[in-house]
């Protein structure tokens, strides 16, 4: 099984939505949980809380359950766990290799991997922002989750 972690600032905008996301994708594309793990963590994480209102709503319109998501800090363990570590930026990208240096062939942002290009911006922080603002970022993870869950299929499910 391999292991696929998100990580944002606090855990309860963006990278769970883009794990809920990407679990969906999988889901629909007939790769189980048994196959792929799919989890989130925040830089600056407190522990415990629950996703943000609005991208729970936001995700309850895709039909994501994000209800029981509690929020998790990075921790050196959990990097060392993960088999392929997506940022939603740059900075965070820095502080996993800051935290766990040996990470460095398998940390990206989820933009430079998903197009091959380092300079291919990243995916904007909703926070504060109106569920109009959290829809457009989830709308925008969900392009970046379906490329990345066909890049997943094909290289760690099916091998090639």
């Amino acid at each position: 099984m391999k292991t696929i972690l998100f990580v944002c600032t606090g855990n309860t905008c963006r990278s769970p939505m883009a794990a809920a996301l990407l679990q969906g994708t999988l889901n629909r594309l007939g790769i189980g949980e048994d196959q792929i793990s799919v989890l989130s963590a925040g830089i600056f994480a407190s522990e415990g809380q629950p996703a943000s209102f609005q991208a729970v709503e936001v995700m309850q319109e895709k039909e994501l359950p994000l209800e029981n998501h509690r929020s998790r800090r990075v921790t050196p363990r959990l990097l060392e766990s993960a088999d392929l570590i997506f940022t939603m930026t740059a900075a965070h990208r820095q502080s996993v290799l800051m935290m766990d240096a040996a990470a460095a062939g398998r940390v990206f942002t989820l933009t430079e991997y998903v197009t091959g290009d380092p300079e291919a911006g990243e995916v904007p922080d909703p926070f504060g922002g109106s569920v109009t603002v959290y829809r457009q970022t989830a709308d925008y993870l969900e392009t970046l989750i379906h490329q990345l869950a066909l890049q997943l299929k094909e290289r760690v499910v099916e091998g090639r």
